[in-house]
């Protein structure tokens, strides 16, 4: 059995404004968390041309720096073959104000780029630079919102780092910090770029016009800085007997989710089915969602009868400072009734086919490596489909790029004759993000439920 939950972050204004969301939010002054942002810029040999692309990475920095809150933890870093402190200059994190924040930006324009690719090594370097972040002075002192922010024109050199070694580094920063991940130009590996972000719980963006790249790194900044919502947790009881073989992020990107702690105290002692905790990522005003598998074994007794399979609950380090919403249970009732068992939740069904897009579109940039423009064309026509079907406006544009619609409801479509490669792989990075049920206006029932 598969079942949708959302977890939704109101204000408490938004939360008067929609009483029957009862969602998290603060509702004291103790202080929230505090942000450590860490930039890491590009500066390899390829970002001088044309050298119009270093002075937009620059200028975009800048502007990133400017939303990054006084009093917050910042660092400024050269990547290329090895990663290099910009600001402050000796290794560590600087405290944003108006004067470090112009020592930053003097520090940029000052920096040479040169060498090669080996985006690992950056991240390294952030995560060592987050381990030296000053412990909390106490219980009641802030958490913090780790995060970086990564912007690349290439990738990665095996001369300099394999994709294995690549990996393992990505792998090993996992849980330590946050990543947003922005391509410029046209010579970034997509693959690479959707590791990082996807394994470090950020989101991927690919900017042609690099006019636009200040206004897109500010935002991402910005963002970041609003997360101020950290120590949730969402805990999965499950009923004895019980198999849970699924928990994934699948909105607002896809990701897989290991849980943070597993209690099989309930399995040892047969009282119960095993506890799966799972560490959410700092929130701002936002809605995320998530889909559970469950099995369980058929007993022909139970019938016709309704029976708990799993209960979520959003739990939290602060609780005081939230309002948390109640448990919500997984129902699950035995059937012979084919039109009952054969029926998909609708929430489920739309992530299926945000799934089934994301698969039919890889499939079509296969088709089009190898030159087989029918095929191709085929696979481009079920994608438009797919995407109309979730209301994907985004993606939609994306393949607007890629092909001219000739009948948008029946999915039928024509290959442009020219299809520029940023074309394809900026509408594979779109494709890795999901839109929320009811995106043409409808709205999603019970948000923060369990179906």
């Amino acid at each position: 059995m598969y079942a949708v939950v959302t977890v939704t972050v109101r204000r408490p204004d938004a939360a008067r404004a929609a009483p029957a969301a009862r969602l998290p939010a603060p509702r004291d002054p103790v202080p929230g968390p505090r942000l450590a942002e860490v930039l890491l810029i590009d500066h390899s040999s390829s970002m001088v041309i044309p050298p119009s692309r270093l002075a937009a990475a620059r200028a975009a920095a800048v502007s990133a720096l400017a939303r990054i809150p006084d009093g917050a933890f910042f660092a400024l870093v050269a990547g290329a073959d090895r990663a290099t402190m910009i600001y402050p200059r000796r290794p560590g994190l600087a405290v944003a104000g108006a004067e470090s924040r112009a020592a930053a930006e003097a520090a940029l324009r000052e920096c040479t780029p040169g060498g090669g690719t080996a985006m690992g090594t950056w991240l390294e370097r952030a995560a060592r630079l987050f381990r030296e972040l000053p412990a909390a002075a106490s219980a009641a002192s802030p958490a913090y919102v780790r995060h970086a922010l990564l912007l690349t024109d290439g990738r990665n050199e095996p001369g300099y780092e394999t994709a294995d070694e690549l990996r393992g580094r990505v792998e090993r920063c996992a849980g330590a910090f946050d990543c947003d991940v922005v391509g410029i130009g046209d010579a970034w590996e997509t693959d690479e770029l959707l590791l990082i972000a996807g394994a470090l719980g950020g989101r991927t963006r690919a900017v042609e016009d690099l006019t636009r790249l200040p206004d897109e790194l500010a935002a991402l900044a910005g963002r970041a800085a609003e997360r101020d919502v950290t120590g949730l947790r969402l805990r999965l009881t499950h009923r004895a007997g019980a198999r849970p073989h699924l928990f994934e992020q699948v909105h607002p990107t896809r990701a897989a989710l290991a849980p943070a702690h597993v209690d099989l105290a309930g399995v040892g002692a047969g009282a119960g089915g095993p506890v799966h905790e799972y560490a959410l990522a700092p929130c701002g005003t936002e809605t995320r969602a998530y889909l559970i598998g469950v099995g369980a074994p058929y007993d022909p007794a139970q019938l016709g009868k309704e029976l708990l399979l799993t209960e979520v609950e959003v739990t939290a380090d602060r609780p005081d400072r939230l309002e948390l919403p109640p448990p919500v249970q997984v129902l699950m009732r035995w059937t012979d009734d084919a039109d009952l068992y054969s029926r998909l939740d609708p929430q489920v069904s739309h992530y299926q086919h945000l799934e089934e897009l994301h698969g039919t579109f890889e499939e079509a940039c296969r088709a089009l490596k190898r030159d087989d423009r029918k095929a191709a064309e085929a696979l481009l026509g079920t994608a438009w489909r797919l995407a109309d079907a979730a209301g994907d406006t985004a993606m939609r544009d994306h393949l607007r790029r890629l092909v001219r619609v000739r009948d948008a409801s029946r999915g039928e479509v024509e290959l442009r004759d020219h299809i520029a490669k940023f074309d394809v792989e900026s509408a594979r990075i779109q494709s890795s993000t999901t839109v929320l049920p009811g995106a043409r206006g409808a709205r999603a029932r019970r948000p923060g439920g369990a179906r």
